[in-house]
């Protein structure tokens, strides 16, 4: 299996991973994860894990205090969450911006001591396109706490196109899609390891000679 694998710009039909995996599907506030998932999900034998479950979870008790100031209750209780699911048999994906080290950290922590294998979906948009999406959801964030995103997004390409990282220590596979890509999918499967459909292999560039 290859490091990893960027397909923006190509027609994808689905995307396979094998039963039991951990897939986190990342991508800056609004690029289109939420769409993605909706539309692809629920789907027998998988789990679904967004941190906006455990925040209506909390909202009727909570949500008279600006979100601020429960959000660290929101993070805790859908790492529980996912704590949990990773003691059943159901494959997961986790909804997850990916730009919070400190989180790809605890993910992959406890899937590694679940005895699972982490994969990474990454939605890579314009932030132009990512404010247009958080304009269309009518849930745009500050301009500085996307700004943010932004930066450590740039980051994590940069890290998942170096072979070296130590990000590669603690994922098994990394996959770079675009809205257009994401758009094509008809699924998102677990019964196997291969990733794009026989009918679809073109050239593969390797991550690291194409990521930005």
């Amino acid at each position: 299996m290859e490091l990893g694998q960027d397909l923006r710009g190509r027609r994808v039909p689905e995307l396979n991973y094998p039963a039991g995996s951990l897939l986190v599907v990342a991508g800056v506030p609004g690029a289109g994860k939420t769409t993605l998932l909706r539309r692809l999900f629920p789907r027998p034998g998988v789990c679904l894990l967004d941190s906006e479950q455990a925040r209506e979870e909390l909202r009727p008790y909570l949500g008279r205090l600006p979100y601020r100031y429960w959000r660290p209750v929101v993070h805790a209780a859908h790492y529980v969450r996912l704590s949990r699911a990773l003691r059943g048999g159901e494959s997961i994906v986790v909804h997850e911006s990916g730009t919070r080290a400190w989180a790809r950290k605890l993910i992959t922590g406890l899937a590694g001591r679940a005895g699972r294998r982490t994969h990474l979906l990454l939605l890579d948009v314009e932030p132009e396109e990512a404010l247009a999406g958080q304009e269309a959801r009518r849930r745009k964030i500050r301009a500085s706490s996307f700004a943010t995103h932004c930066r450590r997004w740039r980051r994590l390409l940069r890290a998942v196109s170096d072979p070296g990282d130590p990000i590669h220590r603690d994922v098994a596979t990394v996959t770079i899609i675009d809205r257009s890509v994401a758009a094509g999918l008809i699924a998102i499967r677990f019964d196997g390891l291969h990733l794009v459909d026989a009918a679809a292999e073109v050239h593969r560039p390797a991550l690291q000679e194409v990521a930005a």
